[in-house]
C-alpha cells in the first residue's frame, strides 16, 4: 500500500483543488493511503471521503486548544507550521509528499530537512512564476524529485529548463456531476434581462487583466448594434480596472455586459444560458472552462492559450493567435450564425473526463 501526504492550500472549488478532489474520491483507499494538509478549510474540505485523513494548520483550525499550542510554539521560538507538518510526517509516514501547487514555496524547505521525496503537480504557468521569488523558483525545482504538469505546455516550461522528471496529467471535469436545470436557466435569463433573440457569450473568471477584462470595452463596441450580450461568470475585483470598465459598460453600452459573480451551485445554470463561450486570457495552463462548455454543447472562442489549439476542432468553435482582437471579433461573428456539433463537442470533453483521466492519473501514482 503507498502512503501519500498531500499538501494542498484549500481545497476550494479552483481548477487544482478539484482535480485533487476529483483524485482523492476515486483512490482505492485498498492500494493508497491518504493524508491531506490544506493551509485553510474550503468547501470541499468536509467532503473528503471518509477514509481520507487530513489536518488543517493550527491557525485555521478552528480549535482554542490548536490556538494555545501555536502561541506556546511560537514563544520556544519553534515555527508552528513546520512543527505541525513535521509531527504528521512521523506519524504517518508517507512514502512522499505531493505538493499540488505552486503557490507554497515554503514546503520544499521542510521537505529538505526530513529529507522526504517530492513530487509537485504544477497547475501554473509562467505568469504564476512571477509570485515565486528566484531562489523559491529554484528549490521547487531542485526539491522536486518528480514534477507533473496539467497540460502540454506547462510540462515543456519545466523540460525547458532541465527537470529530469516531468509528468503529464491533464486536468479533467467530473462529467457526472454537471447537471443542468432547464427551468432554473428560463428563470436566470429573466432575471438578468436577457431575451429570447439575444445571441449570449459567456465568459467565465475572475474580472483580471490577465482574464482579458480590459479587451471587453473594444468588443462592446463591435457589438454596439445587435442584440448580443456578455454575461462574465466569477469574482469580481473591486480595482480600478473594473471601476473603470463597468462605469463606461453602463454609460455607452447600458445592460450589454452583465455579471454574475462568482457562482457554485448555479454554475452550470449559468453557463448553459450562454451560446458560445468566449476565452479572453492572456495566457491560461490548461482551459478547464472549454472542457465544461464544450461538454454543455457550447463551442469556444478565443486565443490560443492552454490545451485550446489542440483541443477546438472543426465545428466546435474556433481559436485565433493570442491578442488579435481583430481575427477575434470576425471569428465571434461567423459563430454567432454558425451552428455548432453539440454531440461532437460533447464526445471531445469526455476525453477530459473523470471517468477517462483517473485511470491515467491512477497509473501515474503507481509509476512514482
Amino acid at each position: 500500500m503507498k502512503r501519500i501526504l498531500f499538501v494542498t492550500q484549500n481545497m476550494e472549488r479552483t481548477g487544482s483543488e478539484m482535480v485533487l478532489w476529483h483524485l482523492l474520491n476515486n483512490l482505492d483507499p485498498n492500494q493508497y493511503s491518504v493524508f491531506v494538509f490544506c493551509l485553510k478549510k474550503g468547501a470541499l474540505y468536509n467532503s473528503l471521503p471518509k477514509h481520507v485523513q487530513k489536518s488543517v494548520v493550527y491557525k485555521a483550525s478552528g480549535s482554542l486548544k490548536d490556538k494555545i499550542w501555536r502561541t506556546l510554539l511560537k514563544i520556544i521560538g519553534k515555527k508552528p507550521l513546520a512543527y505541525q507538518l513535521t509531527v504528521i510526517h512521523k506519524e504517518f509516514k508517507p512514502d512522499y509528499w505531493y505538493v499540488n501547487t505552486l503557490a507554497m514555496p515554503w514546503i520544499y524547505q521542510i521537505a529538505n530537512k526530513i529529507s522526504v521525496k517530492v513530487v509537485t503537480h504544477l497547475h501554473e504557468l509562467l505568469y504564476a512564476f512571477t509570485y515565486n521569488r528566484s531562489n523559491e523558483f529554484e528549490a521547487m525545482l531542485q526539491k522536486s524529485n518528480t514534477i507533473i504538469g496539467c497540460s502540454d505546455i506547462v510540462c515543456k516550461c519545466i523540460e525547458d529548463i532541465g527537470h529530469p522528471d516531468v509528468r503529464l496529467q491533464y486536468s479533467f471535469i467530473d462529467e457526472n456531476n454537471i447537471d443542468v436545470n432547464k427551468e432554473k436557466v428560463e428563470v436566470l435569463k429573466k432575471e438578468l434581462g436577457i431575451k429570447a433573440e439575444d445571441f449570449v457569450w459567456v465568459i467565465s473568471g475572475a474580472t483580471s487583466y490577465m482574464k482579458g477584462f480590459d479587451y471587453m470595452l473594444r468588443i462592446l463596441e463591435k457589438f454596439a448594434t445587435i442584440n448580443v450580450k456578455f454575461l462574465w461568470i466569477g469574482k469580481k475585483f473591486d480595482d480600478g480596472l473594473n471601476y473603470y470598465i463597468e462605469k463606461i459598460a453602463k454609460s455607452k453600452f447600458n445592460d450589454r455586459l452583465i455579471f454574475a459573480g462568482a457562482q457554485s451551485d448555479d454554475y452550470f445554470n449559468y453557463m448553459s444560458i450562454g451560446h458560445g463561450l468566449l476565452l479572453l486570457s492572456r495566457e491560461e495552463s490548461f482551459s478547464m472552462v472549454a472542457i465544461e462548455a464544450a461538454f454543455l454543447g457550447i463551442p469556444t472562442v478565443g486565443f490560443d492559450v492552454g490545451i485550446m489549439r489542440s483541443f477546438i476542432k472543426e465545428d466546435m468553435g474556433e481559436i485565433v493567435d493570442d491578442g488579435n482582437l481583430k481575427a477575434l471579433i470576425a471569428a465571434m461573428n461567423k459563430w454567432q450564425t454558425k451552428t455548432p456539433d453539440k454531440k461532437k463537442l460533447k464526445n471531445e470533453a469526455l476525453n477530459y473526463g473523470v471517468s477517462k483521466q483517473i485511470i491515467k492519473y491512477q497509473h501515474l501514482l503507481d509509476s512514482l
